[in-house]
This record gives structure tokens, sequence and C-alpha cells, in this order.
């Protein structure tokens, strides 16, 4: 084993002391103690030296090249000398490249030469030259390894530190320096590959190149505090947060939230990028009210109600006491019109015109058209004609008067006159007449109510409206009818209308009320 040792490393001193091929080698001279050699035998002619045979450039560079090497400039002898082949193309010149790559320890290009350089030689090589030469690659071959690179994609360009080998797939493995060799893969369409891969510790080694197809797109991350809707390229994609991949480029991102101002903005999203953006929405700022007009016609508003109330009054009883309660209902008809005084204050007239229930006895304590029993024998009263008439001034204050649904409470007070007309029956004298209880009264009264504007010069909405009735209303008056009792009095009852005067007919009458739904409907001149 020792000696397999020792005659690698003289193998491997005699190899790296080789030369290039200057010039063929001097003949050994011959010993003077010796006879005269025999005639020696006719052996064919061999080639002629580079020296002779090259020309022109290629013979000057030649000639460069073997200045360089004996200085000690082997990469630039290698370049003379690769000139002076491309120019000649004798293969003897890659055999001088060959030793000018040894020089600078690029084993692997050293094989690549000397395998070109005895396959291409033929004649031009000796049997000695071809010898050299094997023992040269035999004597490195430890300092090389054959790499074998497995791409997945075909026509992508494959690199070795740097150096084109070629397109995959690759037709065998590439013979390296033994140390950290750079990989490198590049085709159209494909992210580029790039490795660093440690070889020498076997013979052969393998690395499979794997290109992946450029998608061009990135991560978008968008988080909104408020909440919001969220919307790229016109399209909504979320609510408060949105996390997702876009295609690379330019991207229209619109978020938008109630009583917020909306955000928007362009997004430039790189490929492969991650990118997140904090939206953060402004409220909208409020305006200033507009000002107020003026003129003679502005804010004039005149309106419209009816519905149906229910009045209470308290009149006189049979015999001078008070009749505690009699309801009948009424329907009015109210016109309004007045002044905004601002956008809130209202004040206004009104005047109404409306009807009584006929069958309470128009609300006034009579008795009834009907008989009560068998025994009543009490004169009989039946209306033909309830109405009333009420004129007022109303203050309105409205508690939101630039919103669509506007509610407003007021204060009114008015003057009511009612005017019935009746047809009394004595069933004891059998004795008829006709009469009437017309009565007034002054009403403080209280509204509430809420209106809806579907247009800015339109108001619709209900109210309720209750009063106070202080006056005579609900009071019966002596006529002289001839009933025999101007209210329902004994049956003797009164001979004349002067002994009816201060009886139950015209004695005093306790305050009344009424309350009041209906509808509304307005217009505000502009």
């Amino acid at each position: 084993m020792r000696a397999r040792i020792s005659w690698l490393v003289a193998l491997l001193a005699l190899t790296l002391s080789s030369e290039p091929a200057f010039a063929q080698k001097p003949k050994r001279a011959l010993k003077a103690a010796e006879p005269p050699p025999p005639p020696p035998a006719v052996v064919p002619k061999g080639p002629a030296s580079l020296a002779d045979t090259l020309t022109g450039d290629a013979k000057a560079d030649y000639e460069s090249g073997k200045l360089l090497y004996g200085d000690g400039d082997f990469a630039g002898a290698g370049v003379k000398f690769q000139a002076a082949y491309e120019l000649a193309q004798d293969p003897r010149l890659l055999w001088n490249i060959a030793v000018c790559e040894k020089g600078q320890r690029h084993y692997a290009k050293v094989v690549g030469l000397t395998q070109k350089y005895l396959a291409t030689g033929g004649d031009l090589l000796s049997a000695d030259d071809r010898t050299e030469a094997k023992d040269l690659l035999g004597a490195i071959e430890s300092f090389t390894v054959e790499l074998t690179l497995s791409v997945n994609e075909a026509g992508a360009e494959v690199f070795i530190d740097g150096e084109r080998i070629g397109t995959s797939p690759l037709s065998g493995p590439s013979v390296v320096d033994i140390g950290t060799r750079e990989i490198r893969a590049e085709k159209p369409g494909f992210k580029p590959f790039r490795s660093s891969v440690p070889v020498g510790g076997q013979k052969q080694a393998a690395l499979e190149v794997k290109l992946v197809a450029e998608l061009h797109q990135g991560e978008l991350n968008v988080t909104v505090k408020q909440g919001g809707s969220i919307t790229l390229d016109g399209k909504v994609v979320g609510q408060g947060h949105f996390a997702g991949k876009l295609k690379s480029g330019g991207h229209t991102l619109r978020v938008e939230a109630p009583g917020m101002l909306a955000y928007q903005s362009e997004v430039v999203v790189q490929d492969d990028e991650k990118r997140g953006i904090d939206v953060v929405l402004e409220p909208i700022p409020r305006a200033a009210p507009p000002p107020e007009k003026h003129g003679p016609l502005y804010d004039m508003e005149l309106g419209f109600r009816t519905g149906y109330g229910s009045e209470r009054t308290y009149g006189n009883g049979p015999h001078g006491e008070i009749d505690y309660g009699r309801s009948v209902g009424f329907v009015p008809l109210w016109l309004d019109i007045g002044y905004r005084l601002g956008r809130p204050t209202y004040l206004g007239l009104y005047l109404q015109a409306g009807w009584l229930d006929k069958s309470e006895t128009c609300g006034v304590g009579r008795h009834g058209p009907d008989p009560t029993g068998p025994a009543d024998s009490e004169p009989r009263f039946g209306y033909s004609s309830c109405t009333l008439l009420k004129a007022g001034v109303d203050l309105v204050f409205h508690l939101m008067p630039r919103t669509i649904v506007d509610p407003y409470f007021g204060f009114d007070v008015g003057i009511q006159g009612t005017f019935t007309k009746y047809q009394a029956y004595n069933p004891v004298t059998r004795v008829s007449g006709t009469g009437n209880d017309n009565n007034a009264s002054i009403q403080p009264g209280l509204q509430l109510g809420v209106d809806v504007h579907p247009a800015p010069a339109w108001g619709l909405g209900v109210f309720a409206h209750t009063a106070g009735h202080f006056g005579s209303d609900g009071k019966a008056h002596d006529n002289g009818d001839n009933s025999g009792n101007c209210a329902t009095g004994t049956s003797g009852g009164c001979q004349s209308t002067n002994q009816c005067q201060g009886n139950s007919c015209d004695g005093s009458s306790k305050p009344g009320s009424h309350f009041l739904l209906g509808t509304r409907v307005a217009y505000t001149f502009q």
C-alpha cells in the first residue's frame, strides 16, 4: 500500500511539472566508447512542431502565450493559447490551455480540455503524448466530481459558477472542482433558481433543480378600525377586515361606513409582497345651517285638520241641581294659518266649524226624545241641529324642524259657540214647541303631534288636542216653548216664561272639557 502511495505522489509531481508542447524534445547524445550504431531503419517522419506549423496571428498569439507562461501568468497565457486555437484549430494547443488551467487549479477544466485533446489529436499526438495526458487525468481525478443536475422544466439555461453549461435536459453529468459550487437555472416565466452546493465527499453528486412559475401576485391585509364596507376594484370583499392574494400591480381600495367620510386610495402590490394597510375613517363634518331666508311669505303656513273628539259637559239637572256629566261626540273641520317666527316656533290663528252628535241632546242637560219608562211624564226634547264655531290663536314649538320626522307641541286658546235647535213635547199637557240652547265658552288647550315631510314644503301628520271649557256649554235655556217646564221640571210646571226665570234652566254650569284625535296636512310657502 505504501509503495502505491509513493508511486501516485511521484506521478502527480511528474504531471504537475508538465510543460506545454512548445517544441520537439532533443535526442539523447551517444557515448564515445560505444561502437557506431547500425544504420537506422526507415521510419515515417513525425508531425512538424507547433512553432513550424502555426502562421500569422495564430503564431503570434502562441509565442505571446509562451512568454506569459514562462513569467508565471497562467491566466494570460491561457487566453493567448485559446486565441491561437480558435484561429488554427490545432488540437495540440488544447494541451497548452489545459496546462495553464492546471496552474490555476481549475481541475474540472483540465479534465475537459485533456479529454478533447485526446479525442481530436489523432496522428498529431504520439504514444508518449497520449500516455502523459492519461496519466494527468488519473492524477487529478480525485480533485473533481461528476455533478448530475436534473431540471424539472425543459428549455432552462443552466449555469455552474457563472458559466453556462447548456439547456435542460442536460446530456449528462458535468465535471466540477471539489468545493462549493454555485448553481443557477433560468427560464422565462419562472423564478430564477440559485443554490450553493458543496461537493467532494464522493466521486459523483446529484442535485434536483426545481423551477417555480412566476405568479405575479402579492398579499394584501386591510383593517378598518371603525368597521365598514371594503371594496377592491369595485367589488365588495369584506366588512371591517380583508386578507387575501391579489395580482401584482395597482388596485383601487375604497372603504365606506355610515356617518363617516369615504376612504379611497390606489394600492400597488409587488410580486410576493405582504402588505398591510390600517384605515382610519373620519366622521362626516356637520355642515353649517344655511342662513334663514326672509320675505313677506317666507314660512307662511296653511294647514287643515280634522278628526273625532268627545266633549264632556256639566249642565243643569231637572230641579236646579248640577248634571254631572254628559259626553257627546263631535267632528271638527280646523283651518289654521300662521307664520314661522323661526324654524322651531310657529304662531298662528285658527278657525273651526263642526257638528255635535244629536242623539245625545247635543250635550245639553235635557231629557231625550224617548221615554225612559212607562211612567215617564217628563217633557221630551229632540235636537234637529247641533253645530259649533270656534276661533282662536295657537303657539307651537317644533322639536326637529329640519328633519323628515318633526314632532311638536303647542298651546292655544279660543272662544267656541255652540248652536242647537230642538223640538219639545210635554206628554202631560200634550203641548209641543221649538227652541234652541245656544252656548259659548272660552277654551284654553294643549296639543301634541308629529309631522312627516315627504317634500320640504309639505307636511302630513297626526295630533291630539285637549282643552277645558269655561262657560255655559251643556246648559239648557228657557225659550218659552210652552212645554210646561223649560227643563225637566214637575208635571205641573211653569205656566209662563217669566215664572221659569231663575229656575233650573238658567242656572250655572261647571267647566267641561274635550279630547280630540285627528290628522293634519300643511303647506309652507317658500
